[in-house]
């Protein structure tokens, strides 16, 4: 009895509210995924903070690493032509499929949408979002931090302060295999020619 008094107190029934603003009443009831909503200006950060991962690792490969190998007759000056031409080329694509996910619409859901199945009350249909008041397509849930319900919804990533979903998801994973192989390159490759050319002559 006492479990489940804690889990309606933590856990509310959901209501539907006006405004766009979470509404976050203290005492009894106590509902933590109102503070959902200020999660986005995190985002904000979070893609600055990329934008300067991305420029600390371009100047460590390009002004500190490979670059200055290129203006000096030595055996790694082939090899980091093409370590700086693949950097390059990667970080074109990564940072296109970054922008890709950041600025594309996850997939909205059609105004008054109806499954075929159902009759001709959407609110009797088991998939209604009480919140959008909106009929919900399969595999459709509802973001509470973007307060709107998106198509095929993966999650919400907090780095490109969007939902991943139906129309954004090949770009988010394109995204995440290039950055494995743009990781790769200022990590493991100096070490790797270090030890070829200069360690064994």
């Amino acid at each position: 009895v006492v479990a489940w008094d804690i889990w309606k107190r933590l856990f509310p029934a959901r209501r539907s509210r006006s405004g766009w603003l979470p509404n976050i009443r203290m005492g009894n009831n106590i509902n933590l995924f109102k503070l959902c909503s200020g999660l986005r200006v995190l985002g904000y950060l979070m893609i600055l903070l990329f934008g300067a991962i991305v420029a600390l690792t371009y100047y460590a490969v390009v002004f500190i690493t490979w670059g200055p190998l290129l203006f000096f007759s030595s055996p790694l000056r082939i090899p980091s032509f093409f370590i700086l031409l693949l950097f390059h080329t990667l970080l074109l694509l990564l940072t296109w499929s970054y922008l890709m996910v950041l600025l594309n619409d996850p997939g909205p859901v059609p105004l008054n949408w109806i499954h075929l199945g159902s009759d001709s009350d959407p609110t009797s249909s088991p998939s209604y979002c009480s919140r959008c008041q909106n009929g919900k397509p399969p595999r459709c849930h509802h973001c509470s931090i973007c307060q709107r319900c998106v198509l095929k919804m993966d999650h919400h990533c907090i780095w490109v302060v969007n939902c991943v979903g139906a129309r954004n998801y090949k770009y988010f994973l394109l995204f995440l295999v290039l950055l494995i192989p743009f990781l790769l390159i200022p990590t493991f490759l100096p070490s790797y020619f270090y030890l070829l050319f200069i360690s064994f002559p």
